[in-house]
């Protein structure tokens, strides 16, 4: 099979959760409470760390076709689930976690699938083209979501927007991707991480996400609840911050194969990512061009980021280190656990927008764990 139905799956399921990414949180705070948001994200990222540890046994006996197709299900039920519900806090919640958790397992398996169709020396740009079709999904969610909201806060709507996204989702897993041979089985996790470098890089993997927790869950409320900027506002900020996931990550992720490895670019992306997350803490303007340039620029550095992690971590392992994988995957909802759960006591302590600023000096700690990678080139 031809890597291009793997890469309309990863832009169609990317679109599903990118519609709701930046209003969840405000979702959620409706039912539960602003401040125990962070408990209800760390609740799903349980689940789906457990979803993704149960998925390892799956993935070494079965091909990819029919967990995926369960999962595209699972997901779809779940967002005519928000859409449709409109009291019972509990089963929305409940439909909440469904999503999110399908979201994240069937992305691990995605991950596989194309992993078994590439070879080590064009990693960079399969992995780029990948991270540019799903961050064009992600590119287009804000817009349409603000656009959206901007004539009422109906959440409902963005919910069902979601369910419609995952229609193609489900004609490309059931009609479009062929069964595969049963994967062979891969060497065990504990001898893989005897490498240090592919340790330190699961701890990039695990701090990127750290990142993208706090972005996701806090800076909408920060923007929304204490700025008081609309979310027609924030859909356009939003869209222009994550340009960088469209423009440059291809281009990075060749020179990555051809010119300079991925260290130093890893190295310029978690400086520019750190420097620029520091202002958001003290930056009050009601400008919306100002913090569209600042958040373009913080996106600028976690674009390089995460294109170079990828693309060092998918050459340091094959389709049979599906362990290794399932790891890397195991990082976002770990990451969502523990941020939640350290976010939740922050504020109790310190006021929102200086969450930030811990943030701002995690990413540049990233640095170190950065320094004693071995570089690919």
């Amino acid at each position: 099979m031809p890597r291009r139905p793997i890469y309309l799956a990863g832009f169609f399921l990317t679109l599903s959760a990118a519609l709701s990414y930046y209003i969840n949180s405000s979702f959620l705070a409706g039912l539960v409470g602003e401040k125990r948001v962070g408990l209800v994200y760390a609740a799903a990222a349980g689940l789906a760390i457990i979803a993704l540890i149960t998925a390892a046994g799956p993935a070494r006996r079965f091909s990819f076709l029919w967990p995926s197709r369960v999962l595209g299900l699972t997901l779809t039920a779940g967002y005519l689930g928000l859409a449709l519900i409109t009291r019972w806090p509990t089963l929305q919640l409940a439909f909440f976690l469904i999503v999110y958790t399908a979201i994240v397992t069937l992305s691990f398996w995605l991950d596989l699938e194309l992993e078994s169709r590439s070879r080590d020396a064009e990693t960079g740009r399969i992995r780029g083209r990948y991270l540019t079709v799903i961050n064009a999904a992600i590119l287009l969610a804000p817009f349409v979501s603000g656009v959206t909201l901007a004539y009422g806060q109906n959440f409902r709507l963005i919910y069902g927007l979601g369910g419609l996204a995952t229609l193609p989702l489900l004609y490309l897993l059931f009609w479009r991707f062929n069964e595969g041979p049963r994967p062979l089985p891969g060497p065990k996790l504990r001898q893989k991480l005897a490498d240090g470098n592919l340790r330190r890089v699961l701890g990039l993997d695990f701090l990127l996400n750290l990142f993208y927790f706090v972005m996701v869950v806090y800076l909408p409320l920060y923007l929304h609840e204490t700025l008081r900027f609309s979310w027609e506002k924030i859909g356009i900020i939003f869209t222009v911050m994550l340009l960088p996931f469209v423009l440059i990550q291809y281009p990075l992720g060749w020179l990555a194969d051809r010119r300079w490895g991925e260290k130093e670019m890893m190295t310029a992306g978690l400086a520019i990512a750190g420097l620029a997350t520091l202002p958001i803490a003290y930056l009050t303007t009601p400008s919306a061009a100002v913090w569209a340039a600042l958040l373009f620029l913080t996106r600028v550095g976690a674009s390089a980021w995460e294109a170079m992690k990828e693309s060092y971590l998918f050459k340091h392992v094959t389709a049979a280190d599906r362990a290794v994988i399932g790891l890397s995957r195991l990082t976002m909802p770990g990451a969502y656990f523990i941020g939640s759960l350290t976010s939740f006591l922050l504020l109790k302590i310190i006021p929102l927008p200086h969450l930030f600023t811990v943030l701002a000096i995690c990413v540049l700690a990233g640095l170190f764990l950065n320094w004693r990678l071995k570089d690919t080139r």
